[in-house]
């Protein structure tokens, strides 16, 4: 028994053959001049081979002794030439993959000394038994990344409400700067202390009537979202002290 990797892209399966398995694709060489045109073989897989990899649609690499060799343009023009109705039917290296992979699962099944070590396939019969697969591979493939694209827009849209929820409104900051001055206010008073003594920033004994325009334009930018009316009215009837702490929050 030998051991055949079978890779797509990056994900590997490691199955037992037998060690005479051989995979070759039977065709009629059309570019025979003769008038009875012989079944030729193209032999794919070899007693040699050790591992077959997919990469994308478009690359097909044989593996032989540890050693991975590109076969991709020879298979191509191969399938393209040969192909007896390359028009209508034309045959990926894809379906080739997955062709060859069905065979080696089979010979994986069958005993060590059975008599199932040499397959083929004709080349009219990949188009017609692996062109669905080939769509269906494809159509997985599509859905996979609507379903990434699904998931990162849904995931955004839950953060950005989430971060919405969660920043308080001009109302809620106004009404959680009002209950911090408070407590503030309140631990001056039960110390005994006498608040306008502590004021550092003149501006905070003005009432709104007072301050200048461009005393205003720094206070302004704190208030987001309330007219200058609501500003004034709250501004003239909060303390020095509570003043201070808004002035210094801009």
């Amino acid at each position: 028994m030998r051991e055949v990797e079978i890779i797509v892209n990056e994900d590997v399966e490691i199955i037992s053959v037998n060690d005479f398995f051989t995979f070759s694709v039977k065709y009629h060489n059309l570019s025979s001049t003769a008038d009875t045109i012989p079944e030729s073989e193209k032999l794919i897989v070899r007693w040699s081979t050790t591992g077959i990899w997919l990469i994308g649609d478009n690359e097909l690499l044989i593996g032989e002794d540890g050693n991975w060799r590109d076969i991709s343009k020879e298979l191509s023009f191969f399938l393209e030439w040969q192909n007896p109705d390359s028009i209508h039917s034309p045959i990926s290296l894809k379906m080739l993959f997955y062709a060859i992979v069905d065979s080696l699962k089979y010979d994986y099944w069958k005993t060590p000394l059975g008599t199932y070590q040499e397959h083929s396939i004709r080349i009219s019969e990949i188009a017609q038994h692996y062109s669905k697969r080939a769509i269906r591979e494809e159509q997985k493939s599509i859905q996979k990344e609507l379903d990434r694209v699904i998931l990162e827009d849904l995931k955004r849209d839950f953060i950005n409400r989430a971060k919405k929820k969660l920043e308080p409104t001009p109302e809620e900051r106004m009404k959680e700067a009002w209950e911090a001055h408070k407590r503030l206010e309140a631990l001056f008073i039960r110390n005994g202390v006498i608040g306008e003594k502590f004021i550092s920033d003149p501006l905070a004994l003005k009432d709104w009537d007072s301050l200048t325009e461009e005393d205003k334009a720094l206070i302004l930018p704190v208030f987001e979202g309330m007219t200058e009316e609501e500003i004034k009215a709250y501004w003239n009837d909060i303390s020095p002290i509570n003043r201070e702490m808004i002035i210094n929050r801009k």
